[in-house]
């Protein structure tokens, strides 16, 4: 059985790109176990109600999760400096709330 997860940090997975707070299913994937192991993803909790984006149908465990992932993706061509803006308020988030022990490799 496919484990749900809730990815912790913006990042690629098997072909697609996720954003913080997105559900997805590890696909037994080679670096699944270092995932959880050094935080990128987190357990969804069963009972948790989730929000669908209307444009992808993707799921998040927030609403704010859901409307940070619909400017990021749905939203028009951005000017540089809004994209350099959007970047850094997702980096200081990211940081805030999932923060990486020291010294964990990439995975």
């Amino acid at each position: 059985m496919k484990k749900r997860v809730v990815a912790r940090r913006p990042m690629g997975y098997a072909g697609q790109e996720l954003d913080r707070g997105q559900v997805f299913e590890l696909s037994d994937q080679r670096n699944d176990e270092k995932l959880v192991k050094f935080g990128y993803v987190g357990d969804v909790d069963r009972k948790a109600q989730l929000h669908e984006c209307s444009e992808c149908g993707g799921q998040f465990i927030g609403e704010s999760e859901r409307r940070a992932h619909g400017d990021k993706r749905h939203r028009g061509p951005l000017t540089p400096l809004q994209e350099d803006a959007l970047f850094d308020r997702e980096e200081k988030i990211v940081l805030e709330t999932a923060p990486l022990p020291i010294g964990t490799p990439a995975v």
